[in-house]
């Protein structure tokens, strides 16, 4: 054990104990010390993140959160735990800490293939919070615009939008969902286009066409869509 902590609990129960003492200094200072700790503290942490126990994972999430940008490597590594409620509480983490998640790319691309939909859609979500830094997922995202669920559909082409990436790859899968049944993934693929301008351009027929869409947000993203692509393009 560290010099200076020789006094602090060695078994995971014993800091079970402290961490949800009825003392809240006891709690506190507690917490504090793991905060300390860092990344050797991960270890422990790993070991009292119990599915079962919704207290214990919620003051161990909030040391997480402390603990902040190092704690990306553990949040990352949560991502493969078997119970998705952890999985959840991990991604959910690892947006609030865009951009610093910029080099976890390969683990949230890999997490768009969750089995659980709201872990995929909020890997999606994690993507597009890095904006123009996600580029290097710009593919596994426009994989995702044909996932099964709504929930991760939207979330994708939110992210393309955010990243704006002009790839044709992009500007043809933002054409094709915008036929989507879900009015949000339409509007999203709207939003993208409209990030892209003269680029965009082989998309006005279908961005003309949304212009009757039955959902009012999607007729006023898809005439903004072809107003950026018009007005950039000039004359």
């Amino acid at each position: 054990m560290e010099r200076g902590l020789s006094s602090e609990p060695v078994l995971a129960g014993d800091w079970v104990s402290l961490l949800l003492a009825k003392d809240p200094k006891v709690r506190a200072s507690v917490q504090t010390a793991l905060v300390q700790k860092g990344q050797g503290s991960f270890p422990l942490l790993k070991e009292l993140l119990d599915p079962q126990r919704e207290d214990l994972r919620v003051v161990t999430f909030q040391i997480i959160q402390r603990i902040g940008p190092p704690s990306i490597p553990l949040l990352a590594e949560l991502l493969r735990h078997k119970s998705k409620t952890i999985r959840r509480a991990a991604i959910s983490e690892l947006i609030d800490l865009a951009p610093h998640t910029e080099g976890a790319q390969p683990a949230l691309r890999r997490t768009l293939r969750d089995a659980d939909p709201m872990v995929a859609g909020d890997a999606a979500r994690a993507l597009g919070a890095l904006g123009k830094r996600a580029r290097p997922s710009v593919g596994a995202l426009v994989k995702t615009l044909a996932h099964k669920d709504p929930y991760v559909r939207i979330y994708a082409a939110e992210a393309l939008a955010s990243i704006g990436s002009n790839a044709d790859r992009t500007i043809s899968a933002f054409v094709g969902v915008l036929g989507d049944p879900v009015p949000g993934v339409r509007w999203a693929a709207c939003e993208g286009l409209a990030s892209m301008g003269p680029a965009a351009q082989s998309a006005v027929p279908k961005l003309i066409e949304a212009l009757n869409d039955e959902f009012l947000y999607v007729r006023i993203c898809a005439a903004g869509a072809l107003g950026s692509i018009e007005g950039a393009a000039g004359p």
